[in-house]
């Protein structure tokens, strides 16, 4: 029996460390959770030269197993480690690298089709490593007094926050060319004062 009145949501949330993200539900689901026989997040990363990189599924619910769904569903969320994804079946990195993400989520009460679920998709970049590098800026670039040249390296620090909060933002309402413009800012601004990458 299919899902009756019933609308998908998600939201996610990137660790500082780009470790692992946070899914969270923000589905309607009108009494119908309890009905999931199965559900899986499903990760695409799109790198610089529009490549898909398609991760493994990640099922939530595993040989009757559903507490990651539970998690999923509750206020705290399914905490998602970059140690448990694979792609073919492969460990790939300990960190989701920087860049423009697809994360789906998927459910059914078994009454569906391979490929016809009830899905949603949130799109978004990630961008803990850069965000990294940004944090480390102040220490390694301002001084006191404040001279204009520091005054003009501070406005730097400041105009890439804007950057990155663009970046996001353009990503979120998939705008890929702009997300992709405004990384090319903010690597042009790491390049120039030459910060070192965090990992």
């Amino acid at each position: 029996m299919a899902f009756t009145n019933f609308t998908p949501g998600a939201r996610v949330v990137l660790s500082d460390d780009g470790r692992s993200f946070r899914i969270y539900d923000d589905s309607i689901w009108n009494g119908e959770s309890g009905n999931v026989t199965a559900a899986a997040i499903h990760v695409k990363h799109i790198d610089d030269n529009e490549n898909e990189i398609d991760y493994d599924p990640y099922p939530l619910i595993r040989y009757n197993d559903d507490s990651p769904f539970q998690q999923y569903l509750s206020s705290d969320g399914c905490l998602v480690n970059m140690s448990d994804m694979r792609i073919n079946g492969n460990v790939v990195s300990e960190r989701f690298p920087d860049g423009y993400y697809e994360v789906k989520i998927t459910f059914t009460d078994g009454s569906y089709q391979t490929g016809k679920e009830p899905y949603f998709t949130a799109v978004l970049a990630f961008l803990a490593k850069y965000r990294c590098m940004k944090r480390s800026m102040p220490a390694l670039l301002l001084d006191w007094p404040i001279t204009d040249e520091i005054r003009r390296k501070n406005e730097d620090i400041y105009s890439l926050s804007l950057y990155l909060d663009a970046a996001e933002y353009a990503a979120s309402l998939e705008q890929m060319t702009k997300f992709r413009r405004f990384i090319a800012v903010i690597r042009n601004i790491f390049d120039h004062y030459d910060i070192p990458q965090p990992w």
